[in-house]
C-alpha cells in the first residue's frame, strides 16, 4: 500500500517524466562587442526567405495581384528553393559543429535563422502596411476614390488583424523550416552527436515565439484554450496558479521525511525537480486522470485482465483521491468556476469579441454583477452600431453551465491543468529561446563583418556556392577512379555490329554519372574513352571537409548501382555489359595545378594511386573466371618482402572487377571522419575465419545520409606461376563492400542506429 499524507497518495513510485532542454550557447566565442555571437548568415538565403515571406503575407491576405505576388504554382516552387537554402545552411552548422567538436555550433545557425525568420516576418508586415497607405494616398491624389476606398478597407483588415495575420504567416514558415529539420537534418544531428543534441521541436514551433503578448485572452483561447487573469487580486492569474500547482506537490510530496510544508518548499533538488515534472502534460493524466484508468480498467477486464486489473483499480483509486483534493483546491480559491466558464464560452465569444473582452463574457456566466455590466456595455454599443447583439447564445451556454455535474467539472479541471502545464512550458522556453536570440549579433553592414572576421570571432553560415569565393587553400583531396573493363573488346565488337560505342558510354556511363556528382561534392578532373577520374576537394575550415572519403566511397556506390540498372536495360536489347574497377585514394595537401588557357588540370600522385587501385590483373582475372566469388576484390602478393621494402610501388596482383579499393590513407581519413562500428562474419567462403567490416553513417552534400559497409581483407602470399597460396602476410586491403546480403545483413543489425559493436 501507499503511503499517505494527510489523507492523499504521495508520489513516490510514479514514472512522472522531466522534461528538460540541454541548450547553451555559452561555450561559442563572443563577438566584436564583447557580448553578443557574430553571426553572418548567406545574402542568398536571406533573398529566399524574404521573397517567401511576401508571398505568404500576400496569400493570408488575399491580395496577391495588388501585391503583385507570384501564382500558387510560383509559391510552390519558391518554398523548393527555401527549403533546399534552409537545409544547405543548416548543414553548414552541422557540419562546421562535427569538424571543431562543439554542438553549439549546430544550435547557433538553428537560433540564427529562427531571429532572421521572426525578423522578417515582422518586417515584411510593416512594409505590406506602408505599401497599402502609399497606394490610397496615391489613389486620392488622382481622384481615384472609389479604389482608394477598396484598399482602405483591405488596409483597415491589415491594422485590425496585425497579431493574426504575423502569427499565421510565422506558423507557415516555421512549419518549412520544421520539414527541413525533420525530414533532412535531425537524424543526421542523431548519427552525428547523439539523440540529446537535437532540440526539442516545440522550441520552434512555440506559437509564443510570434505572439505580441503570450497572456493576451485572444492568443491563449486560440492557442491554449484557457483564460488567465491579469489583475493583482486575481485567483487565476499565472502566478497564482503556478503557486497554486507548486504547494499542491509539495504536501503530496513523494517520499514522507517527516518535513513540514515550508521545509519542503526551501528542498532546491526538490524544487528543481517539479519545474520539470510541471512542463509534461502526461503527468497530469498520470497524477489525475482517474476517468481514463476507469476505462483502461473496463476494456482489460473484458478480456479477462488478470494482475494487471489490480494495479489499474489501485491507480485509479490514487488518482480519485488527488484529483478530489485539487478540486476542492480551485473551488475554495474561486478557480474552478472561472475554469467551467472559459470551456463552456468558445463557441459563442467570438461572437461578441470584438467589441467586448473575453472577460466580460466570463463574468456573465460567473456573477450577477458580470451579467449587469455586459448588458450595459451592450446597451452602449448599440448606440455606436445600431443594432444589438442577442443574448440568448449566452444565456442557452449559461444554462448549460448550471446542469454541469462534478464529473464534468473535474474533467474540465484535468483539462485545465494539462492546458496551463503546456502554455507554462511555453513560456519557459520562449524565454530560453528569447535569451539565446538577443545574445545572437545578426551582422548585415561589411564594416562589422570584417572586422569580427578579421578578429576570428565571426560565424559564418554560407551556401556551397558562397563559401569559397575567396580561394580557401586547399588541405586534401580524394581522386576516384572508375575503370571500364575490356573496353577494347566491347568497343571492337559494337563497331563490328555498327553500333556506335561513344554513343553508348556517353549514355551508359558518363552522363548518369554527371548528374549525381553534386550530391558528393565531386567534380570531373579527366575523362578518357574508357575511364573517369573525379575528385573531392578538402578546403580550409570547410564545414564539409570532414567527410570528403565518406563521399568518395559513397559515390563510388552510387556508380556502380548505376551501371548495374543500365546493364539490365542493355542485357534486352542485346549490348554488351560494362564492368568497371574503381580506386579511390586520399592524399594529405593541395595537389599542383597547371593551366591550358583557361581550363586547369590536376597534378598528384593521388591520380597514379587510384589508377592502380582500380586496375586488374588479366592473368588473375582468367584463373578466377570460374570461381564463386563472395566479393569483388582481392589482393595477392608475389613479390618478397625484401622487394616489397625496397620501393613505395605497388607490387601486389590485385583483382577487381565492379570493386572497389580505398587506400590505407584513405581509410584512416575515414576512421576521422565517421564513428566507425565493427562486425565480424563468418562467411561461406571461409567457414574457418571471421570477416572483419566496418560501418558508420555519413552525410552527403544534399543533406541526406547514406551507410558504408568497409572490408578489412587480408593479403596472402601466393606462387608466381601458379597462384596458390604460400603463406598469409600481415598486410592489409580495405574494400567498400558491394555485396548486397551482406550490407542488408549490417544495416539490419544495426536498423540504422549507431550502437551495438565496439567502436573503433
Amino acid at each position: 500500500m501507499m503511503k499517505k499524507i494527510m489523507g492523499v497518495p504521495t508520489l513516490k513510485g510514479l514514472p512522472l517524466k522531466t522534461y528538460s532542454t540541454p541548450f547553451s550557447l555559452d561555450e561559442l566565442r563572443p563577438g566584436i562587442d564583447n557580448v553578443r555571437y557574430d553571426v553572418f548568415l548567406s545574402p542568398d538565403f536571406s533573398r529566399a526567405l524574404r521573397a517567401i515571406v511576401r508571398q505568404v503575407i500576400a496569400k493570408h491576405l488575399r491580395a496577391e495581384e495588388e501585391l503583385n505576388s507570384k501564382s500558387s504554382a510560383g509559391l510552390a516552387n519558391d518554398i523548393e528553393r527555401f527549403q533546399i537554402a534552409c537545409r544547405e545552411l543548416i548543414l553548414s552548422g552541422i557540419s562546421k559543429a562535427k569538424q571543431t567538436l562543439e554542438v553549439q555550433i549546430d544550435y547557433l545557425v538553428q537560433v540564427s535563422v529562427l531571429k532572421l525568420l521572426i525578423a522578417e516576418v515582422k518586417t515584411q508586415y510593416l512594409r505590406t502596411l506602408d505599401h497599402f497607405k502609399s497606394r490610397v494616398r496615391g489613389y486620392e491624389l488622382t481622384s481615384h476614390h472609389r479604389e482608394a476606398g477598396i484598399l482602405q478597407k483591405q488596409m483597415s483588415i491589415v491594422v485590425q488583424y496585425k497579431n493574426e495575420i504575423i502569427s499565421a504567416v510565422g506558423k507557415e514558415l516555421l512549419y518549412y523550416f520544421m520539414q527541413v529539420q525533420v525530414e533532412n537534418l535531425d537524424e543526421m544531428r542523431r548519427f552525428t552527436f547523439g539523440k540529446t543534441s537535437i532540440i526539442p521541436d516545440e522550441l520552434f514551433t512555440n506559437p509564443m515565439l510570434l505572439a505580441e503578448k503570450p497572456s493576451d485572452d485572444y492568443f491563449t483561447l486560440k492557442e491554449y484554450e484557457i483564460l488567465l487573469g491579469h489583475r493583482m487580486e486575481d485567483p487565476d492569474k499565472y502566478d497564482a496558479l503556478l503557486s497554486l500547482l507548486h504547494n499542491f506537490f509539495y504536501e503530496v510530496r513523494g517520499e514522507d521525511l517527516g518535513q513540514t510544508t515550508q521545509e519542503r518548499i526551501s528542498d532546491p533538488e526538490f524544487k528543481e525537480q517539479l519545474e520539470d515534472w510541471l512542463k509534461v502534460t502526461d503527468n497530469i493524466d498520470l497524477l489525475f486522470n482517474c476517468f481514463h484508468t476507469r476505462h483502461q480498467y473496463e476494456q482489460l477486464k473484458q478480456k479477462g485482465g488478470g494482475q494487471a486489473l489490480n494495479k489499474l483499480k489501485e491507480r485509479e483509486k490514487a488518482q480519485r483521491l488527488r484529483l478530489s483534493l485539487l478540486y476542492n483546491r480551485y473551488k475554495k480559491a474561486g478557480i474552478l468556476e472561472k475554469i467551467v466558464a472559459a470551456y463552456e464560452m468558445q463557441p459563442v465569444y467570438l461572437d461578441y469579441c470584438p467589441p467586448l473582452v473575453p472577460h466580460l463574457i466570463s463574468q456573465y456566466f460567473i456573477s450577477r454583477e458580470g451579467r449587469k455590466n455586459l448588458i450595459t456595455r451592450l446597451k452602449r454599443l448599440k448606440k455606436f452600431y445600431g443594432e444589438s447583439l442577442s443574448l440568448a447564445p449566452l444565456q442557452e451556454t449559461r444554462k448549460k453551465i448550471r446542469k454541469l455535474g462534478r464529473r464534468k467539472e473535474e474533467g474540465y479541471l484535468i483539462r485545465y491543468v494539462k492546458d496551463f502545464v503546456r502554455y507554462h512550458r511555453d513560456l519557459h522556453n520562449l524565454n530560453t529561446i528569447t535569451a539565446a536570440m538577443e545574445r545572437i549579433h545578426l551582422l548585415t553592414d561589411k564594416r562589422s563583418i570584417e572586422l569580427s572576421r578579421t578578429n576570428n570571432t565571426l560565424y559564418e553560415f554560407l551556401l556551397p556556392h558562397e563559401r569559397f569565393s575567396d580561394a580557401s587553400p586547399i588541405t586534401g583531396h580524394v581522386i576516384i577512379k572508375a575503370d571500364v573493363r575490356g573496353s577494347t573488346d566491347i568497343t571492337h565488337q559494337m563497331m563490328r555490329e555498327q553500333k556506335n560505342p561513344a554513343t553508348y558510354f556517353s549514355l551508359n556511363f558518363f552522363d548518369p554519372i554527371t548528374e549525381i556528382l553534386g550530391d558528393y561534392g565531386a567534380e570531373k578532373v579527366f575523362v578518357e574513352g574508357d575511364a573517369l577520374i573525379l575528385s573531392i576537394f578538402e578546403y580550409e575550415n570547410m564545414p564539409e571537409g570532414g567527410y570528403i572519403v565518406s563521399r568518395a566511397c559513397g559515390l563510388a556506390l552510387k556508380i556502380l548501382s548505376i551501371v548495374k540498372r543500365y546493364n539490365i536495360k542493355n542485357k534486352a536489347n542485346r549490348l554488351p555489359p560494362i564492368e568497371l574497377g574503381i580506386g579511390i585514394c586520399y592524399k594529405k595537401g593541395q595537389p599542383a595545378f597547371l593551366f591550358d588557357e583557361t581550363k586547369r588540370i590536376m597534378i598528384s600522385s593521388a591520380i597514379n594511386i587510384a589508377d592502380r587501385l582500380a586496375g586488374c590483373s588479366r592473368a588473375l582475372r582468367l584463373h578466377m573466371v570460374d570461381q564463386r566469388k563472395i566479393f569483388n576484390l582481392y589482393l595477392f602478393r608475389t613479390a618478397s618482402e625484401k622487394d616489397m621494402n625496397a620501393t613505395s610501388d605497388d607490387l601486389y596482383l590485385r583483382y577487381n572487377v565492379n570493386g572497389i579499393q580505398v587506400n590505407s590513407a584513405g581509410f584512416e581519413k575515414l576512421r576521422k571522419e565517421n564513428v566507425l562500428k565493427k562486425v565480424y562474419l563468418r562467411l561461406e567462403e571461409n567457414k574457418d575465419k571471421k570477416e572483419k567490416f566496418y560501418t558508420c553513417i555519413f552525410p552527403l552534400v544534399n543533406g541526406t545520409y547514406d551507410r558504408l559497409v568497409i572490408r578489412q581483407g587480408g593479403i596472402p602470399k601466393v606462387d608466381s606461376q601458379s597462384l596458390k597460396v604460400i603463406s598469409h602476410t600481415a598486410d592489409k586491403y580495405y574494400e567498400v563492400c558491394t555485396n548486397r546480403r551482406i550490407n542488408d545483413y549490417i544495416k539490419k543489425c544495426f536498423q540504422d542506429k549507431m550502437g551495438g559493436s565496439s567502436s573503433v
